[in-house]
């Protein structure tokens, strides 16, 4: 099998991260592999991370955004009496004391402090960037940026277990969060410091950990049996099966490849005539052939009345070369 058969391979690859590694290593070591012109992945794990990191091969990099924008669900282990300046297990420890009296409803009782909307600024050792620096290179240095608090919101936040001084939770939250920062911020109001020991993403926007294949497997299916892999990458139409979905003609699909502006009232003639019902506050919608060949992403005009042309996202171009 040629390494080069998978060059023009396009859809999302879901890896099962492995510890150690960062996302770039897995991107890295996934073009190296497959031999992909392009490749990204859907949103950073830390090394001391495992689990769901969607991979975006060739022509399903131009829709990452979208799914960069999902929600989050981890399982993880913070460990409690210890602070260190990653906020996770593997940093420098800055402090420690004895957490023995803590109680299971000690650690309850925090838990509403940290749902819903909540304040968080990243961690010191993090790849949030300052004047075009990532942190962690200025803490490297010596030199600890903080940065303004953004707004993140966590849905769920739930203690599982608690083991002595580890403690295992469940957390559903949205881009932006880190949970690092949260166990930080948690371990300070519980009074005894908290890091993170372990995590597992179980799911990022619409990827599960059950679809997801190691980064190993991927390199043992890649030099014995194509057709297997192929299976694994999830194609564009699937992955975007989540998007309100508005059938175009070939004409209109024409139109719409070749640049051409189409005026939103057409278009919302073209949706009332299919007597379709578009969600005002969905950003995005997807447009296909009857056939399901994708089109092209366009951002919802419910919500920009005022615009007199639709806004592409992204084109996409025909499979049909003839």
């Amino acid at each position: 099998m040629r390494t080069n058969d998978f060059k023009n391979l396009s859809g999302i690859l879901v890896i099962d991260k492995p510890q150690g590694l960062t996302s770039m290593d897995v991107v890295e070591e996934i073009k190296r592999v497959l031999r992909v012109k392009k490749a990204g992945h859907g949103g950073t794990l830390d090394p001391i991370a495992t689990g769901v990191l969607p991979i975006f091969l060739n022509e399903a990099t131009k829709v990452a955004q979208i799914f960069l924008d999902g929600d989050k669900l981890y399982e993880g282990v913070m460990q409690l009496g210890i602070t260190t300046d990653t906020y996770d297990i593997t940093g420098e420890v800055l402090a420690t004391s004895d957490p023995s009296s803590i109680t299971l409803e000690d650690v309850q009782r925090i838990i509403p402090h940290f749902i819903g909307e909540i304040q968080q600024s990243p961690p010191p050792f993090s790849a949030a960037k300052y004047k075009g620096r990532p942190l962690y290179r200025y803490a490297r240095n010596g030199l600890i940026i903080t940065k303004n608090p953004k707004t993140v919101r966590i849905y769920d936040f739930k203690i599982l277990e608690m083991n002595g001084a580890e403690v295992r939770f469940l957390l559903a939250c949205s881009k932006g969060t880190y949970v690092r920062t949260l166990v930080h911020d948690f371990g300070q109001r519980l009074g005894c410091g908290a890091v993170l020991k372990s995590l597992v993403r179980l799911k990022k926007s619409v990827f599960t950990l059950d679809q997801a294949i190691s980064l190993d497997e991927v390199k043992v299916i890649a030099k014995e049996d194509r057709i297997s892999l192929q299976k694994r990458i999830i194609p564009l139409e699937k992955a975007l099966e989540f998007l309100p979905k508005v059938i175009v003609n070939e004409e209109f699909a024409q139109k719409i490849r070749a640049g051409i502006r189409i005026p939103t009232s057409s278009f919302l003639s073209w949706v009332r005539f299919q007597k379709l019902s578009l969600n005002p506050t969905e950003k995005y919608i997807r447009l296909a052939t009857p056939k399901n060949e994708l089109v092209a992403i366009i951002e919802n005009p419910f919500m920009h009345p005022t615009n007199p042309y639709l806004t592409y996202f992204r084109v996409f171009p025909s499979r049909n070369k003839s």
